[in-house]
């Protein structure tokens, strides 16, 4: 990848949007490397915005630490924008950063926000760094985006996987009508397919849809002939969304067709919180046994320190792919100090993707493939299940496709 990037150390003085405060003060000056973020803190991706800050955060603090205990000046400053998980305000930020002088921008992104950034990013000599985005349609080799997950052709496949272990003969999908959406259904269709499923015309929305009644509506009857030509034990409901999931799931408690199959979620609604507790929403995602699949961590270890804070910050344990980011914040500030002020774009791109094919941290190895994305395939399998104190995500299975084409499929006792 030919990526025109220049070393991001900074004066105190640039000027810059207000910052998220940090944990405890930096010193400023030539040894502060300031790293922008954009994240949706708020809208329709917000959950896992939240848990990026938590992981970036937790990593910014790790690594001042880690300095001040090796007597080294350098630190680390997180500035953390609010894209409102909306495409054009995340452009608009990423053109601010370049005019505040800043090349590289870490992300928590949605496909369509990446979208909207990808021209000007390849442009303007950015480098982007996202563990959001996973659409197929934006795995393109030599351009400035490097993604920190599998693409979605990889979910689909699992996904696939998934519901042929489940005997699920019949999906009827619900589906964000975006970039990131109609490339995840395209995805899961064809490893259905390949399996002998059988994807029936389903529902898609709008994004800016707040309601749901009518799709809701409409979804049901749909279910409802599936039920009748397959049988309510082998069809399944297939929803592809982001917070928006859990007013649908709110609203679909009251349909007959909808309360008798069960549910499949993606890494969109895996995990959230909206979908825990004791709503209406999470009651019937317990009921319909909501499972989803979320890019995760191979043989993973919650108990870390790292991800033990980020779950202490947020409340709750933080998914894998915002982890990602607490490592490409140690990514950049080794990049960034290893290449002079003057290097050019050959021997920005060798260090970048030198480091990234190197290091093995909380989400493990963070080697690209040639489009610039994470070559490991590996998901965890996530359902809602109820308990005494409401209902709540568990794992019950982790699926990896390794390089060589083999599944692997591990359920927890």
């Amino acid at each position: 990848m030919l990526i025109s990037l220049a070393a991001i150390i900074f004066m105190a003085g640039c000027t810059m949007t207000t910052p998220t405060p940090v944990p405890s003060p930096v010193p400023t000056g030539s040894d502060l490397i300031v790293v922008d973020a954009l994240l949706p803190l708020t809208g329709s991706y917000s959950s896992f915005g939240a848990m990026a800050k938590a992981a970036l955060l937790t990593s910014e603090e790790d690594i001042n630490q880690y300095s001040q205990t090796i007597g080294s000046s350098t630190r680390v400053k997180v500035v953390i924008h609010d894209t409102g998980s909306d495409p054009a305000t995340a452009l608009k930020l990423a053109k601010q950063v370049r005019a505040d002088g800043r090349r590289i921008v870490l992300g928590h992104m949605t496909s369509a926000e990446i979208a909207a950034i990808k021209s000007y990013s390849d442009a303007n000599g950015m480098v982007v760094l996202d563990a959001g985005s996973t659409s197929p349609s934006l795995a393109i080799p030599n351009d400035s985006i490097y993604r920190l997950i599998a693409d979605d052709s990889a979910q689909g496949l699992v996904m696939g996987i998934w519901l042929e272990k489940n005997k699920i003969n019949a999906i009827i999908p619900l589906w964000r009508g975006d970039i990131w959406g109609e490339g995840l259904l395209n995805s899961t269709q064809a490893a259905f397919s390949e399996r002998k499923g059988v994807t029936l015309d389903g529902v898609r929305f709008d994004p800016a849809e707040k309601d749901f009644a009518s799709s809701v509506t409409s979804l049901d009857i749909r279910t409802g002939d599936a039920i009748r030509n397959y049988g309510a034990d082998r069809v399944g409901v297939y929803i592809i969304g982001f917070d928006e999931s859990a007013t649908i799931l709110s609203k679909a408690s009251g349909k007959q067709n909808l309360s008798r199959v069960r549910w499949f979620g993606c890494d969109g609604n895996t995990g959230i919180s909206s979908l825990a507790g004791t709503t209406s929403a999470s009651r019937f995602a317990a009921h319909a046994n909501l499972t989803g699949t979320v890019w995760g961590i191979a043989h993973d270890d919650p108990s870390s320190g790292p991800q033990t804070r980020m779950r202490e910050r947020l409340g709750y344990p933080p998914s894998s792919g915002p982890i990602a980011l607490y490592d490409a914040l140690w990514v950049v500030k080794d990049v960034l100090k290893e290449i002079p002020a003057d290097a050019g774009q050959t021997r920005i791109e060798a260090a970048l993707v030198q480091h990234l094919s190197t290091y093995d941290g909380e989400s493990r190895s963070l080697m690209p493939n040639a489009a610039g994305d994470r070559l490991l395939s590996s998901y965890d399998v996530m359902q809602v299940t109820s308990g005494s104190a409401g209902s709540g995500w568990k794992k019950v299975a982790h699926v990896t496709v390794w390089a060589d084409g083999r599944e692997e499929i591990v359920t927890d006792q």
